[in-house]
């Protein structure tokens, strides 16, 4: 910067760095159907692998855990799932809850090894957590997607 007028020197950082959060989010935005797919796919084929019949369908619209993961519809049922991210200990455990119906989590599944070891080592009443956060904005939530 040259130094002479620092207040304009300012407004020209300024500038600089509302652009670069103005075209990340732009770029956020617009490629969230691409990462949503991606998402399906990696999901789907982990349950394949599992030797479970169930697969994700399309991405619902963002409920009352938004920020926290992504509700997705379950090809061939009125199910849902939850793909969501718990950390622990540094790590990152991805996992999908698969509910039923009526918002109950029927089954907490990691989708890698790194986050089965991260699951089997969480203490039951911080798994309980997540499964009651979840049932909790499935309730809410199935309203609205109903």
């Amino acid at each position: 910067m040259s130094g002479k007028n620092p207040r304009r020197d300012l407004l020209v950082t300024a500038a600089w760095i509302g652009g670069a959060i103005l075209v990340g989010a732009l770029v956020w935005a617009l490629t969230q159907p691409h990462r949503s797919r991606l998402l399906i796919e990696a999901v789907n084929k982990v349950l394949a692998q599992d030797g479970d019949g169930r697969r994700l369908g399309a991405p619902l619209e963002p409920g009352s855990l938004l920020g926290l993961g992504r509700w997705f519809s379950m090809e061939g049922s009125g199910d849902r799932a939850f793909v969501f991210t718990v950390i622990r200990g540094g790590g990152f455990a991805a996992c999908v809850a698969l509910t039923d119906s009526s918002g109950r989590v029927r089954l907490v599944a990691p989708l890698s090894r790194g986050a089965a070891q991260i699951m089997a080592e969480l203490p039951p009443p911080v798994y309980q957590f997540y499964v009651n956060r979840i049932e909790r904005a499935a309730a809410l939530d199935f309203r609205r997607f109903r």
